[in-house]
């Protein structure tokens, strides 16, 4: 177990020692705590090594210039400059933020970003601000279109969330079955994985995460349509590589990403009073948790409840690291030079 303080302070300094302005290793640094904290570890430190090699050789810009394209009193593009995504995106929320506050509602196509991370991180900043928040990626191909045996479109997260007078109520979920970040983990660990999570080469399911060439959809061709929309919104509106074009995040490490997100903030009080809003969500989420449990589960969950559940809990006890993650972990603060801390 390692405290939240102590995971962020790492986190920090290895970026730093990567390059990284602070205030930008800052913003990273929570991310990935955030993530590992909420439970989502396939998003949270296990992604450090990899952001620190292309730091290295500079497929993510440690000092990116990122620009702001106002397109309309409502509308904008945020320019990342290949720097890494948790920045670029938190860049966005500003701005999607700052419109929304002017006429209504901010939506920012982003180009030019990588990986950010887990998008309920920054929905978290927008529903804190009393926004209501949509956080889009896309991401390189993994998922197997239904009826297809070659994967087309990334895993394509896709998260919205309103505000509560607690954690209010946020949906963050991948297209794909499972995210590739399980995959990723699972790599590290050196562990089989299930056969129904992945296919290989030939299309076949397999327990080995270093055979595994794509993902099925979440509900069939319901998941493949949700998926190709996410591509869409993410990649070809913002000008960028779409589905197969774009470069992956571990196969293709000497290129940089060039990958395409879209953010939305609303300004809930130009409906209805904000404090009024979040009473009823409440009243929602109170009457919805008195459900009667279908027979094999303990309660009925919402969406969002799981993660700010974990998030306590993990505050207070601390933030679990396997046995391989820990020895890549010492070596990264030992090359770096920044002890992982006991």
């Amino acid at each position: 177990m390692i405290t939240e303080a102590k995971l962020l302070s790492f986190i920090e300094k290895v970026l730093a020692s990567a390059g990284v302005p602070r205030e930008d290793a800052r913003v990273v640094a929570n991310c990935l705590t955030y993530s590992n904290l909420s439970g989502v570890d396939t998003h949270g430190i296990v992604r450090l090594p990899h952001y620190v090699t292309r730091l290295a050789n500079s497929t993510i810009k440690t000092h990116p210039r990122i620009l702001l394209e106002d397109r309309s009193p409502s509308l904008g593009i945020v320019d990342g400059d290949d720097g890494l995504g948790h920045i670029v995106t938190w860049r966005a929320c500003t701005e999607a933020m700052k419109l929304a506050s002017e006429s209504g509602i901010g939506a920012i196509l982003v180009k030019n970003s990588s990986h950010f991370g887990m998008a309920g991180f920054y929905i978290n900043r927008l529903v804190s601000q009393g926004y209501m928040g949509m956080v889009l990626t896309a991401t390189d191909a993994l998922l197997i279109p239904f009826g297809s045996r070659k994967p087309f479109f990334g895993s394509n997260p896709i998260a919205i969330g309103f505000p509560g007078t607690n954690s209010g109520v946020v949906l963050d979920m991948a297209t794909t079955s499972i995210p590739y970040g399980k995959i990723a983990l699972a790599k590290s660990e050196g562990q089989q994985i299930p056969r129904e999570w992945g296919f290989d080469e030939n299309g076949q399911p397999t327990t080995d995460p270093n055979r595994v060439v794509g993902l099925h959809p979440i509900a069939g061709p319901k998941g493949s349509g949700l998926a190709m929309i996410i591509d869409i919104f993410c990649s070809i509106l913002a000008g960028m590589p779409f589905g197969p074009h774009i470069n992956k995040m571990y196969g293709e490490i000497d290129r940089p990403r060039k990958l395409g997100h879209f953010v939305l903030a609303m300004d809930i009080g130009r409906l209805m009073p904000l404090n009024d809003f979040k009473r009823k969500v409440d009243e929602m989420v109170q009457e919805f948790k008195k459900l009667p449990p279908a027979d094999g589960f303990d309660k009925v969950l919402y969406p969002g409840q799981i993660e700010a559940e974990c998030r306590a809990r993990r505050a207070e006890e601390g933030i679990p690291i396997d046995r391989g993650l820990y020895q890549e972990l010492v070596l990264l603060g030992e090359n770096c030079r920044v002890p992982f801390p006991s």
